[in-house]
Formats: structure tokens, sequence, C-alpha cells
């Protein structure tokens, strides 16, 4: 059987080509780990196999976290988010959103720990808004926290380990 060239696996990718987002660039890196992971995966040739398996598991796991891409987040938005927006017409003809009726945003499914939140802020915004009493500024700036340590993890474990996962 005649195998496909990779350029099959990125069609549907290029055709949406954006050279000026970034996301762009992370799509493609996602995709290149998830075909590598299946490679080094089926194949076994490596004498660090399950290890390097592994931590390409994690990276496409992370990218899916800061991209906003994983269950936890979506499950998040979805509660806090769901319901219908409500508009009222102000006296100029403009329209203002109605929040009266709006239930609070969700807190966030999963644990994320804040205490080193300066280290990836340079600031203590959620600390801030816990003590000024704003729930959703807080909650908002947990999720924010969790994608740049998904991201500084992301770009950690490909510094260590780039140039050894083929050894």
């Amino acid at each position: 059987m005649k195998r496909r060239s990779p350029i099959h696996a990125y069609k549907r990718l290029l055709a949406k080509d954006q050279d000026w987002d970034y996301a762009y660039l992370i799509a493609l890196e996602k995709k290149k780990l998830q075909r590598m992971h299946d490679c080094i995966k089926s194949e076994g040739h490596l004498e660090n196999n399950a290890i390097v398996v592994r931590d390409i598991a994690i990276c496409i796991r992370l990218i899916d976290i800061f991209m906003e891409d994983d269950a936890v987040f979506n499950t998040w938005l979805h509660q806090s988010f769901s319901e219908e927006m409500k508009f009222s017409k102000l006296k100029d003809g403009l329209f203002a959103l109605d929040d009266t009726g709006r239930k609070p945003i969700a807190d966030y499914p999963v644990y994320v720990n804040v205490k080193n939140e300066r280290r990836f802020f340079r600031a203590t915004p959620i600390r801030d808004a816990q003590t000024a009493g704003d729930r959703d500024k807080a909650i908002l700036s947990i999720v924010s926290l969790r994608q740049q340590k998904a991201l500084h993890l992301y770009h950690l474990i490909r510094e260590y380990n780039l140039l050894t996962w083929w050894d």
C-alpha cells in the first residue's frame, strides 16, 4: 500500500493559513506533536520510548489548556456564559447589556495554585480581587493564571527535552 504524503495531514490546517496569528503557529506545533506522538508510540524504536511519549502527550494537553480548548475550560465557559443575553435600549438609541438577572460566573472546576501568582502576573490580581470582594475578577484571573502556567510548563518541557527526545 502506498503511504500518503505528510502534506495530507496538514492540508486542512494549511488551508486556513493566517500568518498574523500566533494560534496558527501553535496549531501547527500541536499537529506535528500529535503525529510524532503516534509515530513514536507505534514504532517503539527509542530507548526511552515511554517517557518521550508521555512528555509529548503532556505538551499536547498543555497546548489545549493555554489555547482554551480543553474540557475543563469549555465546561466552565458553558456553565458561566451559556444563558441568553438581555439588552435594554438607552435613551440615545443605543443598547446596553442588562445583567440584572444574570447568574454569577461559575467557580472554576479545577484547583489552580494561586500562591505564586506574582511569578506569572508580576502583580497580585487574584489576591487583590479577593480582598476587594470582586469574585468574578478573581475567577477570571484564576483562569488566566492556569493558562499562563500551562504555557510556561509547555515551553519548559520543550526546552529541557526537545533535543533529547530522539536520542
